[in-house]
């Protein structure tokens, strides 16, 4: 994670699905449709720093049968990345 860069909406994202997760204790992945709307900005670019963030391995986007996006959830690399966002050692 370290030799990633990440912008500013990147690391929100993956703040958002760290606390997220915490909130649902991992039980339930996250609203893509929630995500968008909790965070500022345009849809469009939430959207591409997601895609980013699922090429990078840190997140995984579910899509329904259209390919349309429902869930997000972060991969074991997303938790630890997030953990060193906040600080917390998880």
């Amino acid at each position: 994670m370290a030799a990633q860069r990440l912008s500013r909406r990147q690391k929100q994202i993956l703040q958002w699905l760290a606390a997220d997760q915490q909130r649902t204790r991992g039980m339930i992945a996250s609203s893509h449709q929630d995500l968008v709307r909790a965070l500022p900005g345009d849809k469009g670019n939430t959207s591409h720093s997601l895609r980013t963030l699922e090429i990078r391995g840190l997140i995984v986007i579910g899509r329904s049968p259209g390919g349309k996006a429902e869930s997000v959830w972060l991969t074991s690399e997303g938790q630890k990345g997030a953990a060193q966002l906040t600080g917390s050692c998880d």
